[in-house]
Formats: structure tokens, sequence, C-alpha cells
């Protein structure tokens, strides 16, 4: 009785150092250093393991049975083989599930020397990752690879796209942009024949990655850079019948090509090459530009009168407000004494305006007396119907349009007032503004889902996923987005922004369009250009915003942008 219960407890013990040694994970292990308190475990488990086998056993003398010695002493060998067969399991199942993870991790040794795993670093460094096109199926990202090793470089062929592909660097800073998001399928772990993939790893052959096909027209892009120039901001073009971004820039950007480590260089340079990839790392994070910032999904701007848009179909779907009805304005509007000055007016003696003459003049002082009107929760509430505080469904990263900073900001008046012509605390990002605009111009109240990435394919060509459109919100009545619609086109045509040519005559297109240029402090301004284009059976919708300028206008530093790009457009349209 007590050989049995010695025998259970001698089990027991091995089973709580099992577990202690499976579940406490110390802080050593995941800096890549001996794990004692493991090392420990497994002796208490070998030594209990044999308690279990040998108690009871009784040694045998030299005087008992030849035959009954050889069958003990061949009983305790075997015991002792079981028991080291056993623990070498137990390492193993340790090592491959229960910290693969943290093992795979690269670490710092107390010198500060970078360790890695070398068959994943082999692994990353040999996979050949799969292409990016353009629309086009011009590749704008790419891959070289050595004939001897199989080692492949990530190479980057149009400077216009780069900075929205994202960098790859599997050894130091790991993956941005679309790097990153579309990760599995680009390296062939996502999207590929289970089949195939087992076979290459039994060959030690290199996978090779899907491929993705983005809706950029390398030619839009172009210009859009090209037009931007050195101004700080950001160009977003739509398709706003299926989404589809058609061009999409930022300034500052950067050149992923700077990130990319090149393993088909000698390996007698792979430590300076890795130094000064460092060093440009630590530039770009220090660079006040911030470049890594991908200005037109993750840049937030205060949107100025663009934002008037939001208010106004507000008002209307509301039915606070019709075209035609009738507001005062004497150049100024007060209220819990913050008084807004309105410098846009046409005619300075009138006081009396429109609601559609009030877009198309943006005046401050009737949209700050409409945003009172519509009030701080609706405000609140069509800003999230417009995909305010929502996280966009996009290939990119995106930040969040926010409608306030501080909690409770829209209860009062002044806040309301100034939010409604564009100021108060409101952040937008310009895919968000290009979605307001494209909602518009599509006249059926819906917002379409953005997207950049057409299809995914194999090696082979074979359509692994194909993007279909889809419409992702319905902030407004269609009845609302068709009025809206015709006072964008008035603005257009008659309002400030078609005085300044933004109708864009000649081109054969129906246009609507709307200014903002809003107030940041330090005397610098963003300017702000929202506008849609239909021409027979195409709509194109674009943002463009030119931020941190001092005495920035809408009209003079974002329309002019924008309409070449438009014009550039709608000639493809036939």
């Amino acid at each position: 009785m007590m050989i049995k219960t010695a025998r259970i407890l001698a089990a027991l013990l091995a089973a709580i150092a099992l577990a202690i040694g499976f579940f406490y994970r110390p802080e050593e292990v995941v800096k890549g250093r001996t794990d004692n308190i493991w090392l420990l475990c497994l002796l208490v488990i070998g030594i209990m393991l044999l308690v279990v086998f040998w108690i009871g056993r009784l040694p045998v003398s030299q005087t008992s049975d030849p035959e009954e010695r050889l069958r003990h002493n061949l009983q305790r060998l075997s015991s002792l083989l079981i028991v080291g067969f056993i623990l070498m399991s137990l390492q193993l199942l340790r090592q491959q599930v229960v910290v693969a993870d943290d093992l795979q991790k690269p670490f710092f040794t107390p010198q500060d020397e970078l360790v890695q795993d070398p068959r994943l670093i082999r692994e990353k460094l040999t996979n050949q990752r799969g292409y990016i096109r353009d629309t086009y199926d011009n590749i704008v990202a790419g891959r070289e690879v050595a004939p001897k090793t199989q080692l492949v470089k990530r190479t980057y062929g149009n400077p216009a796209i780069n900075q929205i592909i994202g960098y790859y660097s599997p050894l130091q800073f790991g993956n941005s942009g679309l790097e990153a998001r579309y990760d599995d399928y680009l390296t062939g772990r996502a999207g590929a024949n289970a089949l195939v993939n087992w076979q290459r790893s039994l060959l030690h052959q290199p996978t090779v990655g899907n491929d993705l096909t983005l809706t950029i027209e390398p030619n839009f892009q172009a210009l859009a850079q090209q037009k931007l120039g050195k101004l700080s901001g950001a160009i977003v073009l739509l398709d706003a019948n299926s989404g589809a971004v058609l061009a999409m820039v930022g300034n500052p950007n950067y050149n992923p090509a700077d990130l990319a480590f090149d393993p088909t260089q000698d390996d007698n340079q792979w430590s300076q090459q890795t130094k000064d990839i460092q060093k440009r790392w630590e530039a770009l994070n220090k660079d006040p530009g911030i470049p890594l910032l991908v200005r037109p999904t993750q840049g937030l701007y205060t949107p100025g009168s663009t934002f008037k848009t939001i208010t106004l179909a507000a008002a209307l779907d509301l039915g606070l407000t019709q075209p035609e009805s009738t507001w005062n304005d004497t150049g100024s509007f007060t209220v819990e004494g913050a008084t807004f000055k309105d410098p846009n007016r046409p005619d300075p003696s009138r006081t009396t305006w429109t609601t559609q003459e009030a877009y198309m003049f943006s005046l401050n002082s009737i949209f700050a007396q409409m945003g009172l009107a519509v009030g701080g929760d609706n405000l609140i509430r069509y800003m999230d119907n417009f995909g305010f505080r929502k996280a966009i469904p996009f290939d990119l990263p995106i930040a969040n349009s926010l409608p306030f900073l501080k909690a409770g900001f829209l209860t009062g008046k002044a806040a309301q007032a100034s939010t409604g012509f564009g100021q108060g605390e409101l952040l937008t990002t310009p895919l968000q503004m290009a979605l307001v605009a494209a909602t518009i111009g599509r006249t059926d109240g819906a917002m379409p889902k953005p997207y950049l990435v057409k299809k995914i394919t194999a090696p082979n060509g074979a359509v692994i996923k194909q993007t279909q459109p889809e419409v992702w919100l319905n902030p407004i009545k269609p009845e609302t987005a068709r009025t809206v619609r015709d006072i964008m086109i008035a603005s257009a045509t008659k309002g400030w922004v078609g005085q300044s040519g933004g109708s864009l005559s000649g081109s054969g297109a129906v246009v609507g369009g709307k200014t903002g240029t809003a107030e940041v402090g330090g005397g610098v301004q963003n300017a702000w250009y929202i506008a849609w284009a239909s021409k027979g059976d195409r709509l194109f919708a674009i943002a463009v915003v030119v931020d941190h300028q001092p005495g920035g206008e809408g009209l003079r530093l974002a329309m002019p942008p924008a309409n070449e790009l438009l014009k550039a457009v709608l000639e493809t349209v036939k």
C-alpha cells in the first residue's frame, strides 16, 4: 500500500513540475536566455518518473539467479531509456508548441547584439514575395533572385506609388502599408495550395507568393504627385461609383527602398548595410515632417468650409432648411460671447442670403446659424452617418475622423456654431472627405466602400480574390443627396469655385465643388478642395488638402491641382 501511495505521489509531483515548466514563462525565455526553471522541472520530472518505475523493486544480490539479475538490470536500463525519451519529447513539445513564438522572435543580448533564428532568416530571405502591380499590370513592387543562393531582394519600381505600398524590412522593422496588410498573401502563406506549399517545404524550395493588382492609375498618380509638388498635404482621387482609388499621394513621404535589405550582396556587406538602414530609419523617425505618416489615410486635418457639405446635408435631411430659405448675415455672428466673422460675402451691403447662396459663397455666419439649428446631437449623428468615428474598411490603416476632441464639446452653442462651418474641434482625413464628395455626386445618398487592391492572383495567374464594389454607408436620403448635388453644381458654376474656373468648362462634365480654408493657429491654414465630376457613365470624386500654409486658401492652393487632375481623368472618358 505504501509503495502504491509513493508512486502516486511521485507521479503527481511529476505532473506539477510539468505544469509549472509548460505554463511558467519567465522573461529570460523571451529574451532568449537559458530557462533554468524549465531545466529544474525536467530534472524533477525525470527523478519522479524513475521513482515510479523503480520503487518497490528490491535490489538483487550477487548470489541471485543470473537470469533474475539480467532481467532486473534490463528493466532498470529500459526505464532509464524510457524516462530519457519522455524528457526529450517534453523538451521538443515545449520548444515547438509552448514557447515557439517567443523563440522565433529576434532579441538583443545584454551586449546589445541582435540575435535571430538563422532558419527563420533564411526562410524570410528566400521567400519569393509576390509582385504588386498597378492597374495596368506594371510592377511597382518586385523581386530580384540571386541565381546561386536563391536569396531575394525586394525592389520598387514607381516612386509616385511607393508611399502607399509601405516598407518591407523582415530583419529589422517589419512591414507597413500594403506590405503588412497583405503579408500572408504576398508570402504565400494564404491563398496558396497547401499541397504545393508542403511539397516546396519538403524539397527545401522557396515559397512563391501571390500578386496584388491595385486600382491605381499610374498616369493619374504621377500627375497628382507632380501637382502637389513639394507642398505638404494629400490628394485622393476616387471612382465614385465603385469606390476604387485611382490616385492617392501625400507629402512628405519616403522611399521604402531605403529600408529594404539586399541579401543578394556579399555576406561581408550585410553588417554595414544593416547599420546604414538603421541610420535611415532613425532619420525618418526624427524628421519633423513625419514622412512615415501616410497622409491621405492617416493625416488628420481641420476641414474648414468643405465640412459645410455635411452641415448642409444634415439641415436638408432634417427638413430644417431648403435651397431657397433665407438667412440674415450682417458680416458676423455672435453666440455665447464668441463672434464669428464672415469675410466671404460677395456683396457686403446685402444682409439676406439663401441657403444655396450661403454654400456658393461659403458664408460662415449662416453656417454657424445652421450648425445651431441642427444642434450638437444631430451634428454628431450625421457625422457618424458619414463615417466619422468609424474605421473605414480599407486596404491601408485609417485614422478615424473625429467630431470633437473633448467629450461634451458640442453641448455648447459656440461649439455647435463653429463646427457648423468646419472649425470647432473637427479633424478628418483626406480619404474621408473624398468619400463625402463621392456620396453627393452619386445622388443615391450612398457612400461607396473604398478599395485599393483590385485582385489577388496566384503565381500561375489564377484569381484568388476579386474585389467587388460595395456600398459602405447610407448617410442621407437620396433626395437630400440630389439637392446637395444641385447646390454643389451651383457652387462650381456661379459661386466662388465657379468664378475661379471650377466648372471645368470644355471638359463636357458636370462638376460640383467646395473649397475650404481652415484656421489651425499660428497664422497658418489648411487649404482644402473637394469635388465630384460626372461625364457619361463615369463619376469621379477628389479631395485635396495643402496643410499648414501661411495665408493658405482653398481657391489658391487646393483647387488648381484638383482641377488639373480632374481634367486629365475626364479626357479619358468618351
